[in-house]
């Protein structure tokens, strides 16, 4: 390549890695695996070495990589959180002891477990837990702190007579593997499980409502510290058992180091033994034991010079691409895959593996007929990572029309999707959503009913599963005259709906149950949302301006708004759970935090909503009112800082509810 060629790979890596950060950090979607992100960053730090002049400043190698969401406080660690180094095997990390040994005489390491998780930093204040944030960008994160007291490991004050002033306990907020296949199986039947465990760990986490947080058996592990104010500390294995003996659990692990060849045996072992743990790690984390040490080296922008994650090997295996099919989802978004010749990876066999999308056949520079190499982690659908062997020259063609309604298919960003709303195979994956928990709850309506209904055209649009008769489905093969009756039952059992739910059962492209809410919070109805401006959507605290566009875009279509109508038409109805009496919160934003004791949190919310008041998750200069209760958080020192009018419980009662006029 030519130096400008090399400019334009460096950038368009540069784009690509930032793309797949967010889609870890921010939306916990990841879209590729972690070896296949450390291919790409360990291909851009060596452009750059060799070409410094063409390195950006703002490289995303010389950042920590997190993103911070809008639907969350910001939050400022006191001390930055930094990532770690890879190291993928033995000349690694043999010039990594030999770099620190340039410093350090006679250095002391600690092996411990490098979780895969979610990472978070708490901070206590005089032994009492004060805030929690995720690790975001390392310096900037997202406040957790509410979702972060419900995990029951975690000690709201720490088991001593002598607390720091101030401390932020660093550590991994993990998922155990038999609750994780518990709740995954449990999932699967709405048809949206987590990939793995660490997304279950960190989904979780950036749930908006605590409720969910606390069901899931989220435990904390920690495994360092930021900052530790006035607590005398020498060595992290010192750091480890005050830990312990504060009251926090752990996991694994965490020994001293002797040398070379212990650190490869226990790294061996640990590895051998990794299946029958009941949680994720994906390597050792070797660190400088002394604080002192530590101190001496220091810091790069992106990693502390004092530590790195020793990687297991992942499961790879190399195998031919025999044929790309396409699989479509509710929103119409076209999703390439692999079609393999068969292999075997940690003893499973493998026929398929992702694509992601069709930027990334781009860059993989892949078509029918080449050789590659592919990677299976846990029970997640093998990757693609990389051709090993160019069997095919032309490059591959992205469809340009539905390969089920053969309709034209449109170009957003890396994605492409069918707009078609009466694609059988779109159909299908909506109809599937809408019957699930997180929408209407049909139960007996499943995959093989719902192919059938479509296939033989009696469900032509989502609204006509509430239109469905016994004549119909007995024309089915497989149903007779009870399982018939049975389900028209059960579909009329569940015409009545919540808007939240009814809203999510549109399949409105970015719009799931956390949108859905925000939207139920601050519309009546249905209509209101329709004939609303993005202005006002975009104006609802947690939503951005590409999810209002996608809200506005979806009511100016007068398909969907005929579909609505019909939803009403074949009898559902949207339970009025709120209905309002007056005015007193017209045009006002309130927040509540902290525990409540004379009402719940649903009952303070409906009195609001009821007064015409709109409920936010998070602080910001748009709150007019705080509610704090018991134990507030950092919720109550922001809005201290905005001059935000702050009520406690006893005062809102009084002052706002029982004074009515």
């Amino acid at each position: 390549m030519n130096l400008a060629e090399i400019n334009k790979r460096i950038k368009h890596l540069e784009e690509l890695i930032n793309h797949h950060n967010r889609r870890y950090y921010l939306e916990d979607r990841p879209e590729i695996s972690d070896a296949e992100f450390d291919l790409l960053l360990k291909e851009l730090i060596e452009l750059e070495e060799k070409h410094p002049t063409l390195a950006n400043p703002s490289s995303p190698t010389k950042k920590v990589g997190g993103f911070v969401s809008k639907e969350f406080n910001k939050f400022t660690h006191i001390k930055r959180m930094y990532s770690l180094e890879n190291i993928s095997n033995k000349d690694e990390l043999y010039k990594f002891i030999e770099r620190i040994e340039k410093t350090i005489k006679n250095p002391s390491f600690i092996l411990e477990p490098k979780f895969d998780g979610s990472s978070v930093s708490i901070t206590y204040k005089e032994g009492f837990f004060y805030s929690a944030s995720t690790r975001g960008d390392g310096t900037i994160g997202e406040d957790v702190t509410e979702n972060i007291k419900t995990i029951k490991n975690i000690p709201l004050q720490l088991q001593t007579k002598k607390p720091p002033k101030i401390i932020e306990i660093r550590g991994e907020v993990i998922f155990p593997l038999k609750e994780f296949t518990a709740l995954n199986k449990k999932l699967k039947k709405d048809g949206i499980p987590f990939s793995n465990p660490r997304n279950a760990a960190a989904g979780s986490l950036r749930q908006l409502d605590t409720k969910i947080t606390a069901e899931r058996p989220l435990i904390f592990i920690p495994w360092g510290a930021g900052d530790f104010g006035d607590l005398n500390i020498k060595t992290e294995l010192n750091l480890i058992s005050k830990f312990i003996s504060w009251g926090f659990s752990t996991l694994g692990e965490f020994i001293p180091a002797e040398n070379t060849s212990f650190i490869e045996g226990h790294f061996d072992e640990v590895l051998k033994n990794r299946d029958k743990l009941d949680y994720e790690i994906d390597g050792l984390v070797i660190k400088l034991d002394k604080i002192e040490d530590q101190l001496k080296l220091g810091f790069t922008s992106k990693y502390p010079k004092w530590a790195a994650a020793i990687k297991f090997p992942s499961l790879m295996g190399k195998t031919k691409i025999n044929h790309i099919t396409y699989q479509i989802g509710r929103t119409g978004i076209i999703t390439p895959v692999a079609e393999l010749e068969e292999t075997i990876l940690g003893g499973v066999k493998v026929k398929r593996a992702s694509l992601h999308n069709f930027d990334q056949i781009k860059l993989l520079g892949l078509n029918i007929g080449d050789e590659v190499f592919i990677e299976r982690a846990g029970d997640v659908i093998p990757k693609v990572i990389k051709v090993s062997r160019k069997n095919n020259s032309k490059k591959f063609k992205a469809p340009n029309k539905c390969p089920s309604c053969k309709m034209e298919l449109y170009k957003d960003g890396s994605y492409i999707f069918c707009k078609n709303i009466s694609c059988m195979e779109v159909l299908k994956r909506k109809v599937t959503y809408l019957v699930s928990k997180k929408c209407f709850n049909i139960i007996g309506l499943g995959g093989n009913i719902i192919d059938k209904l479509v296939d033989n055209k009696i469900v032509k649009t989502i609204s006509d599963v509430f239109s469905l008769d016994k004549n119909e489905l007995r024309k089915l093969e497989g149903f007779g005259n009870k399982l018939a009756e049975n389900l028209i039952n059960e579909i009329d059992k569940k015409k009545k709906v919540s808007l939240p739910k009814f809203i999510n059962s549109l399949g409105i492209r970015h719009v799931g149950e956390n949108i859905s809410t925000l939207l139920s919070n601050n519309f009546t109805d249905i209509e209101k949302i329709g004939s609303s401006t993005i202005k006002k959507i975009e104006s609802i605290d947690g939503i951005g301006t590409e999810i209002a566009n996608s809200i506005f875009i979806f009511f100016q279509n007068q398909e969907n708004i005929k579909e609505i109508n019909l939803f009403f038409k074949n009898g559902v109805q949207i339970e009025k759970e709120r209905t309002t009496k007056g005015s007193k919160f017209l045009g006002q934003t309130i927040c509540i935090t902290g525990k409540l004791t004379n009402y719940s949190r649903e009952e303070i919310i409906d009195l609001i909503i009821k007064e015409q008041g709109k409920i936010v998750n998070s602080v910001s200069k748009k709150t007019d009112i705080l509610i704090a209760g018991e134990k507030s958080g950092s919720k109550l020192e922001k809005a201290k800082e905005l001059g935000v009018v702050i009520l406690t419980e006893k005062d809102f009662l009084n002052g706002y509810v029982q004074n009515d006029s």
